[in-house]
């Protein structure tokens, strides 16, 4: 546990100091001064417009990632360079995941109550969500960095980025992966729901963190901080879980 407590430490700071070398490069349109402020300003304008049209389509991570899109398309920035700006974000995206932790510590009482239910609802979702997107995957002939790239579709992007590496997998199409399930969970998923007749706030939260993540998490704390503990609850679990098995899987 010690070894690889030091090995996360020493990734973390390889990171930073990749982040520090970036900030001390000469100023371009791909420099973190330039990126950083993109994202910022594209989530804003999208939060913005988000909360004034009120439909869960122009969700603020859709509209504030076509608005960033727009942004590099005109500045003539490839994804290279953005992902090499935005070094800052990724090394915090770790520490704003254990943040959501929050409404779960507030909600424990609550969670413990339902404990056996949630921990099969995690199984059979932990497995079953990558399960039928490799299944159809494979049946359409995708490769085998696509099927390692759809196997981190239901965990977290720092969870999903690391499972990538160890696999052998594309790093970047499994981040568009993970932020593509969790958009379309998130924009999709509480209007699914409802539909089915399923109100209880800890079910749809749990569904929301098993299939859409930390995105899904955003938008289950939206509905409400119980929604919200559960979905946190669902993500770390399902991340934890995928973590474990996957490898496994994959290698036999």
């Amino acid at each position: 546990m010690k070894a690889e407590t030091l090995g996360a430490w020493q990734q973390w700071l390889a990171q930073l100091q990749q982040v520090a070398t970036a900030f001390a490069e000469p100023l371009s349109v791909s420099h973190p001064l330039v990126i950083l402020p993109l994202n910022i300003l594209g989530f804003w304008f999208g939060l913005k417009i988000y909360r004034r049209a009120g439909t869960p389509i122009l969700h603020p991570v859709v509209g504030g990632s076509l608005l960033v899109l727009a942004g590099l398309l005109l500045l003539g920035v490839d994804f290279p360079a953005y992902q090499s700006g935005s070094g800052l974000l990724y090394l915090l995206l770790g520490p704003a995941v254990v943040a959501l932790a929050i409404p779960l510590k507030q909600n424990l009482q609550v969670v413990r109550r339902a404990g056996w239910p949630l921990m099969l609802g995690l199984l059979l979702g932990a497995v079953l969500a990558p399960l039928v997107a490799v299944f159809i995957a494979a049946l359409l002939g995708g490769s085998r960095t696509v099927l390692v790239a759809l196997t981190t579709k239901s965990v977290t992007t720092p969870v999903a980025l690391a499972l990538a590496q160890e696999l052998h997998g594309i790093q970047s199409l499994a981040a568009g992966v993970v932020a593509f399930t969790g958009i379309v969970g998130a924009v999709c998923g509480p209007g699914l729901l409802r539909l089915l007749g399923i109100s209880d706030e800890r079910v749809v939260g749990f569904s929301m963190g098993v299939n859409a993540h930390a995105i899904g998490t955003v938008r289950a704390l939206e509905i409400s901080a119980l929604c919200g503990a559960f979905s946190a609850l669902a993500m770390g679990l399902c991340g934890a879980l995928t973590a474990l098995l996957l490898p496994v899987f994959v290698t036999m």
